[in-house]
């Protein structure tokens, strides 16, 4: 396996290579080469390995093996995932769905919106099998295993001894350690500037927005159901909750994000509306940095 490393300054080495169809990479501090290049080399293979379970767009991945079968017996990771993730559905009243796979493929390929007849409700958990009770239903778990995979990969990290790092997963970041770092929060009409400047330590944030993949215009974006929020950042324990949760507010009525935010203290938020106007819930204005 070969990897790009990266020498920035004394106590930083960068390592990446490829995953999720662009690269992961992986900070690593007050660390010798030979062992950040050992341990990133076993975070690696782990990663690939869940990637094998989640990709959506691999034929012979665990997921994509699931949507063809409609009937499987699970791994543990991807059981995880869609329990997780069906407790956000209920949560959304069905606007974050994991069964819109039919939507998201048809738009990807630039093709005009379908209609589908599944929802989560479709998804029936047995023990450790998943049933797709409906024939448009096709699970995409695109919101929630990266942030899953990567909270995972920091767990192995952190049993290999390594306390200080950063592990960026295409702009979904997880920090570990005691060291604070500053990151900016792009503005969604102008990706070039920063809307905001935050502080991080110890935490994880996700970004969902209309401005990164979309279809010739931003209401065509890859994620499906789009209200009045064109960005959503979330600060939280874990990257798999930063994930999720930053895509279910994108996706839900004021009503809904009002309930998600008051169910979930711990984890901080910030939206930018259609207007260009913002809100911070739970103190995320206290991770601004002046």
């Amino acid at each position: 396996m070969t990897c790009k490393v990266f020498l920035k300054k004394m106590n930083e080495i960068v390592m990446q290579d490829e995953l999720f169809g662009k690269e992961i990479e992986i900070r690593f501090y007050d660390l010798n080469l030979e062992t950040a290049k050992r341990v990133f080399e076993k975070t690696y293979l782990e990663a690939l390995r869940l990637q094998r379970v989640f990709n959506f767009f691999d034929d012979g991945s665990e997921l994509s093996k699931l949507n063809r079968k409609r009937k499987a017996k699970v791994s543990k990771d991807l059981l995880n995932v869609i329990t997780d993730s069906l407790k956000f559905s209920e949560m959304t009243k069905g606007e974050y769905d994991i069964t819109l796979g039919k939507r998201i493929l048809n738009r990807k390929k630039g093709k005009k919106d379908i209609r589908i007849s599944s929802s989560y409700r479709d998804v029936l958990v047995e023990g450790d099998r998943i049933k797709l009770k409906n024939k448009d239903a096709t699970i995409d778990l695109g919101s929630i295993a990266k942030g899953f995979i990567t909270d995972k990969l920091s767990e192995l990290i952190k049993k290999e001894g390594v306390k200080e790092f950063i592990i960026n997963s295409r702009g979904d970041l997880v920090f570990s350690g005691c060291m604070t770092h500053i990151i900016g929060i792009a503005n969604p009409r102008n990706k070039k500037k920063n809307i905001h400047l935050i502080k991080m330590k110890d935490k994880a944030v996700a970004t969902s927005g209309d401005y990164n993949q979309y279809y010739k215009e931003y209401k065509k974006s890859h994620i499906l159901n789009q209200k009045d929020v064109i960005s959503a950042t979330v600060i939280a324990g874990t990257l798999e909750e930063a994930d999720v949760l930053s895509t279910a507010i994108f996706v839900s009525d004021e009503k809904i994000r009002r309930r998600i935010i008051m169910e979930n203290p711990e984890a901080k938020f910030f939206l930018v509306k259609e207007d260009l106007s913002e809100e911070m819930h739970n103190g995320f204005e206290e991770a601004i940095y002046e």
